[in-house]
């Protein structure tokens, strides 16, 4: 790595002759080495093929008309060494070698034979080849001889042409070597000459390249100075020449450029301070670039304060909403308090170049501290308006419109609808006196009345009233409290209008033919109500937000439409009375909203735990009979209209899913 960043460093002159002598040297080295190998390769080829020839001459020499091999005497022996320069072996057919005992000159007047056995398996099987007709050449090593050989075998016929031996000759390589070290030592030269002159050669051409670079380096280091009107002139034609005239010209045009970006540079400065909310961008490294006064009001920061974008949490948040938004490419939003308590909030988009790529961001930093103020007014005023003097209006007009239309032909049942009439408007002035506390209940500052109730004539109430809707609707509406008096403690109100909340909604998305069912049991130690129904229920993407302010479902599943403020409502409403709130449903099939309420246990009366819901849809009586009034306190106490009884009223809406 060092070496690489050293090569790094080196200037274009140096890097152009290492390169051309390094291509010279590679070329000369790479002839040369080619040249040596094939004239090695061709003096091998030559002295192996003479060998051969030798070795075939000497072969056809000795002639018997016997099986057995005939081996010359010692001196025809000893003549045909000297003329091959090569040791001679006769080797018969048992793989017996014969040959002259070069180291033994004790026998006057000549030397003696030397006899010895070919016992390795790889030479056998080179020796077997000559037994088989076949002229044999090789260069190895054999375990009978020393050294690397140069090795030429050829087979010995008698006079039928039977094959009764073979004749071996075997010359050391380093006799070929000598042969090739002078055509080594004259390439060696060679090449060393002409490396040299290589070298002198690349450095000439590397000159006359280097020199017009360094001047237009010059020229090009003037302008990036800020100096435009520094001109080169080379006198060439070639490329050199051409990058020297283009340079000229880019330096003409950068001096008309820059004098356009400054202006346009003081135009966008005036736009950006004269902008209401503040703005402020970074490069890809978070250094501003540009920002404008409101921004450091509305951060409440001095110039100084602003360079790092740390030190402050409003700082924090906006350097961590520009860093998410550069990383992910898209436009990202935050909000946060100021210093003063001001809500901030901020919309950050990316900024990208030519290439798409990433090059920083601008942020418009706005002070929403009104219209959050404003829109909580509103979303409490509606809240309260919609849900709660709607139910005791819809109670009203349930009893006004069969007394219009004539549908009440007794005295006695219109006095009774005259009652509920009554007590409804009694209802609708306490929710009017309870207005102004009603915004106070997401923060619990407002406490309801709590009582000991008894669910069976709540539940009923709650059927009778929401019944006309059933029956126009076509889906069958009934109660299930297993005749139990189910005690608990909350408020009659407020569970009479959760459960015409969720009736409604069952109602709404219940088919016609379909069914709906107004349970109430003990469970582990508390009563649980709830509504179930066969409808269409409710899409997963939607089940996190149904309990949200103002969150509808998709309409073309409702039959009615509402606010979407009743479930919101009803966990509010809920969660006051010290209870749960919760939902089970399958698309398709149905829903089941429940909640769930203190249960007040009598001296010896035992707690015990109930089964699941019961099958949707199951019958139960309707729980008020004459006159409608049914026991709702421990002790006997009596109620009745609002609090016992259900009115057939019209088509009683609550916002729904």
């Amino acid at each position: 790595m060092r070496e690489r960043l050293r090569y790094r460093s080196w200037t274009i002159g140096a890097k152009t002759l290492v390169s051309h002598a390094l291509l010279a040297l590679f070329a000369i080295v790479f002839a040369c080495v080619v040249a040596y190998a094939l004239s090695f390769r061709y003096v091998q080829d030559q002295a192996m093929e003479e060998l051969v020839g030798q070795a075939e001459y000497i072969a056809s020499r000795d002639v018997s008309e016997g099986t057995d091999l005939v081996i010359p005497d010692e001196n025809t022996l000893e003549q045909y060494q000297r003329l091959t320069n090569s040791m001679v072996l006769y080797v018969n057919r048992n793989y017996l070698a014969t040959h002259i005992d070069t180291d033994d000159a004790s026998t006057p007047g000549g030397r003696e034979f030397a006899r010895l056995e070919i016992i390795s398996s790889i030479d056998r099987q080179f020796v077997a080849r000559m037994f088989e007709g076949e002229t044999v050449a090789d260069i190895r090593r054999f375990e009978f001889a020393s050294g690397v050989i140069l090795f030429a075998g050829a087979p010995v016929r008698n006079t039928a042409g039977r094959v009764v031996g073979g004749v071996i000759l075997a010359q050391p390589v380093a006799q070929l070597r000598k042969l090739t070290g002078f055509l080594q030592m004259l390439l060696i030269m060679t090449a060393a000459v002409t490396v040299l002159l290589a070298v002198v050669m690349a450095m000439k051409m590397t000159q006359v390249l280097i020199n017009p670079i360094r001047r237009l380096t010059q020229v090009a280091r003037r302008i990036s100075e800020g100096e435009y009107g520094a001109r080169i002139s080379l006198g060439t034609h070639d490329e050199l020449g051409e990058l020297g005239n283009t340079l000229n010209t880019l330096s003409a045009r950068l001096s008309n450029v820059i004098e356009r970006l400054r202006e346009e540079r003081d135009k966008l400065e005036l736009i950006i301070s004269s902008i209401g909310e503040g703005i402020i961008a970074v490069d890809g490294n978070f250094e501003v670039t540009h920002k404008n006064q409101a921004f450091l009001e509305l951060m409440e920061l001095s110039d100084e304060e602003l360079a790092p974008l740390e030190g402050t949490e409003a700082l924090a948040a906006l350097h961590a909403l520009l860093e998410e938004c550069m990383r992910t490419g898209a436009r990202c939003k935050a909000s946060w308090d100021n210093p003063s308590q001001r809500k901030i909030a901020a919309t950050a988009s990316p900024l990208f170049g030519e290439r798409g790529a990433n090059i920083g961001a601008v942020c418009l930093i706005q002070d929403v501290s009104e219209a959050e103020r404003l829109e909580q007014l509103r979303r409490d005023y509606v809240a309260n308006i919609s849900h709660e003097l709607r139910t005791p209006l819809t109670g009203i007009r349930g009893m006004v419109e069969p007394l219009m239309d004539g549908y009440i032909d007794t005295e006695e049942e219109k006095a009774d609808c005259y009652r509920i009439i009554y007590q409804e408007t009694l209802r609708l002035e306490k929710l009017v006196r309870e207005m102004l506390d009603m915004s106070r209940l997401q923060d619990g500052r407002v406490t309801l009345e709590m009582e000991e109730l008894e669910l069976p004539g709540i539940i009923d109430a709650a059927v009778r009233r929401m019944k006309n809707m059933a029956d126009e609707a076509k889906v069958d509406l009934t109660a299930d409290t297993g005749g139990a008096r189910l005690r608990c403690i909350g408020n009659e109100d407020r569970i009479l209008q959760v459960l015409i909340i969720f009736i409604d909604n069952a109602l709404s998305f219940t088919p016609s033919g379909g069914r709906v069912t107004v349970y109430a049991r003990e469970e582990k130690g508390r009563v649980r109500v709830g509504v179930v129904d066969t409808g269409v229920g409710i899409e997963p993407k939607d089940l996190p937000f149904i309990w949200e302010r103002f969150y509808k479902a998709d309409k073309s599943r409702m039959r009615t439409s509402g606010t979407g403020l009743g479930l919101a409502v009803a966990k509010l409403v809920v969660e006051l009375m010290g209870g749960e709130i919760g939902v089970n449903t399958k698309v398709g099939e149905g829903s089941e909203f429940f909640f769930t309420l203190k249960k007040r246990v009598e001296e010896g009366e035992v707690e015990h735990e109930e089964s699941d819901l019961p099958a949707s849809g199951a019958d139960a009586s309707d729980g008020a009979a004459g006159d409608g009034r049914t026991d709702r306190r421990p002790g006997g106490r009596r109620g009745f209209g609002r609090r016992g009884r259900g009115d057939a009223g019209t088509n009683p809406r609550a916002d729904g899913r």
